[in-house]
């Protein structure tokens, strides 16, 4: 018996350091993707604000990762929501993968906004994300529609597009 409640500790405190590191490769990308884009110059003294709906331990980590890094001369702001709804300005939404049945009213409430929209959950590209996460074998990757970035007036690095996989 002790040796089960041990192999099951184990295989939690596993399964926590797991999140915790896709958690922070999530957030390494979401900065890349930040620095790699070309961003409308509308106001360079506001913030850029990554805004992440529903993943408490990616915006956690983002925040920790962003402290001091700028993109171009604007710092970066995170911000958290528990909704895709009622969000106010933000450059990147990032939808985590509990919340990804909220994708259309996400989508249909930015409309022409410029923003960057990734998703936590395969597949989202197809239903209006610009990116979204695949964790594959331990490994995490990404599908990228540039056809949906480009629909929000913002232009990703060709990098950053070679890099995923590639969604029409």
């Amino acid at each position: 018996m002790k040796k089960l409640i041990v192999v099951c500790l184990m295989a939690i405190v596993g399964m926590v350091s797991a999140q915790g590191q896709m958690a922070k490769f999530q957030a390494l990308y979401l900065l890349q993707f930040a620095k790699n884009t070309s961003w409308p110059t509308e106001d360079d003294s506001k913030p850029f604000v990554i805004t992440v709906v529903g993943d408490n331990a990616l915006a956690s980590e983002l925040k920790s990762i962003v402290s001091s890094k700028t993109v171009g001369s604007r710092k970066i702001t995170v911000v958290e929501s528990a909704t895709a709804t009622g969000l106010s300005k933000s450059d990147i939404i990032f939808l985590g993968e509990a919340k990804s049945s909220q994708i259309g009213a996400l989508v249909s409430a930015q409309g022409a906004n410029k923003v960057l929209i990734v998703s936590g959950a395969k597949g989202m590209c197809a239903q209006g994300a610009g990116i979204s996460f695949v964790p594959e074998g331990g490994k995490l990757n990404f599908e990228i529609h540039e056809g949906n970035i480009v629909k929000h007036g913002i232009k990703i690095s060709q990098k950053i597009v070679a890099l995923g996989k590639q969604i029409f």
